[in-house]
């Protein structure tokens, strides 16, 4: 009866138990399903290289580092301040200058008792950097060198002045230098335990390949195997939409997907130009194409207290949503992540974008730590990639995300040279609506999955028959108008009144004439 009494009373309790124990695991995996922070890069420079080859590798580096999803917060040497490194559990430092050594106290005492992971770019590698890898450097008296990373081999790159690892024992190396007149190999890169050492950066060569091979391992990326894509810029309502579909329907016959990296409109939206506009982006969506909303043309008069491009963003997705296109991420410059008011107003709709290298730069509000995407496209052009070799017919794939950008060719004669530089090339180009985006404004939210484009959680039909526009269209509307009969009946008394008095004259004239003629034969 006890050993009874004994096991009702303890029935609940192991319920209990059993009930927390089968929690516990669904709790746990519940936890890994939420999106982790994206990682954080200090990275610091000494110059930007202005006038030099090494001009450029900063801005390159922030674009690499975008692409793998790390937020990055950039700062001169110069304006370093005590215990920032300590924020921070990887850091970049890139020293351009080859004859100014840093010489920011604060710097050098962090730097000394950091402990997270250090990646050197360029000269005067630190003393614990040097000791680690058991290195000793150089800097090469030869002017070309051939590089060698992965798969991938640049050319006769400009390299005097190049510091280099003249001796390394590191965990591991990355790539090689053949140097052009002694044929000396030596290591593109070195890491071992905390630090890791870079050499050679220069922007639009091989060694910006180089440094996404590095950076892939080095910030531990997971990613799912790299994609490339292929992204048409410069698509305006007045560009050539004809050759716009053109475009679109010889790509699709072709078997290649693609982006079209279209320009924003703000304004007179209602116009039947604006509605071929439309029409034309429902073609490319029908043939494959995906859409992103290119950031709008900044112009150097900008007003900083106008703060109105959320609103026109927001409204112009709304506006293609509304026509049955449904846009999945952002065109922009890389300086617009560093800008508060255009990487929220004019970004932040989108959690997708390519990052173009910066044309023009204008802020609004700049900042120093960069917007962070969900998905971050690196781009580069056809002629880049027309100057790597690479062992392989068919292009082997980059270390990261990438966007092989074009501008919207001008005429057939362009479309044709676009056609063939993309077969020379053999590249297997991805679809970007088969991996997740999303788009979100106060009343639309576009999102992509499988290849499957949905608005508001309804699928989107991407079908679509051209149809013509009714140009018969009045740009001005009618003024309104009081009077207008009265004036009609007056403008008409008018020309009676002056066609008469025209025929009384002509009349008088003809009487005098003849009265004149017969006076003058008398």
């Amino acid at each position: 009866m006890n050993r009874r009494r004994l096991a009702i009373l303890l029935l609940p309790l192991i319920t209990a138990a059993l009930v927390v124990l089968s929690a516990a695991p669904q709790a746990q995996a519940g936890a890994t399903q939420e999106p982790s922070a994206p990682p954080k890069v200090l990275l610091l420079y000494d110059s930007l290289g202005k006038g030099t080859a090494r001009e450029g590798n900063v801005s390159e580096l922030q674009r690499l580092l975008s692409a793998f999803g790390t937020q990055v917060t950039l700062l001169s040497l110069n304006r370093y301040e005590q215990g920032t490194l300590n924020s921070f559990s990887r850091t970049i430092t890139v020293i351009n200058a080859a004859d100014i050594v840093p010489a920011n106290r604060a710097y050098l005492e962090d730097l000394e008792r950091y402990q997270g992971q250090s990646l050197h770019v360029g000269y005067h590698p630190p003393a614990r950097l040097l000791q680690a890898l058991q290195l000793t450097t150089g800097v090469t008296g030869e002017d070309y060198a051939d590089l060698t990373v992965g798969e991938f081999t640049g050319s006769s790159l400009q390299v005097s002045g190049m510091p280099y690892m003249a001796a390394v024992k590191a965990e591991r190396t990355y790539g090689s230098f053949t140097l052009g007149s002694s044929g000396r190999k030596l290591p593109y890169a070195a890491t071992g335990g905390q630090y890791t050492y870079v050499p050679y950066l220069e922007q639009g060569n091989a060694s910006v390949i180089g440094m996404a091979y590095v950076l892939k391992d080095w910030l531990e990326s997971r990613a799912a195997g790299p994609q490339t894509y292929l992204v048409l810029k410069e698509i305006y309502p007045f560009s050539d939409l004809a050759l716009l579909e053109e475009t679109a329907e010889r790509l699709y016959k072709a078997g290649i997907p693609f982006i079209a990296s279209i320009r924003p409109v703000f304004s007179n939206t209602g116009y039947p130009a604006m509605q071929r506009y439309l029409d034309a982006l429902k073609v490319v969506q029908s043939r494959n194409g995906s859409i992103l909303v290119n950031a709008p043309v900044v112009m150097p008069s900008i007003n900083s207290s106008d703060h109105s491009l959320g609103e026109k963003m927001s409204a112009f997705v709304d506006l293609l949503v509304k026509n049955g296109i449904g846009p999945l991420g952002a065109g922009a410059d890389l300086h617009w992540t560093y800008d508060k008011e255009y990487a929220e107003a004019g970004l932040g709709w989108f959690d997708s974008a390519v990052l173009f290298p910066d044309g023009n730069v204008l802020h609004m509000e700049q900042t120093n730590v960069s917007k962070v995407f969900a998905s971050s496209l690196y781009s580069l052009t056809p002629e880049f990639l027309q100057g790597l070799g690479h062992t392989p017919r068919a292009m082997p794939q980059l270390p990261l995300d990438t966007a092989v950008t074009a501008d919207l060719p001008e005429d057939e004669a362009g479309l044709q040279e676009l056609l063939q530089t993309l077969d020379r090339q053999w590249i297997s180009f991805a679809d970007y609506k088969q991996t997740a985006h999303t788009a979100v404004t106060d009343i639309n939210t576009v999102a992509s999955a499988d290849g499957v484009l949905s608005v508001n959680g309804v699928p989107l039909n991407v079908d679509y028959v051209p149809e013509a526009v009714n140009s018969d269209y009045r740009y001005k509307e009618d003024q309104l108008q009081s009077f207008t009969k009265l004036f009609s009946v007056q403008n008409q008394f008018f020309i009676v009144v002056i066609i008469t008095a025209l025929l009384m004259f002509g009349g008088l004239i003809t009487i005098g004439y003849r009265l004149y003629r017969r006076k003058y034969l008398k």
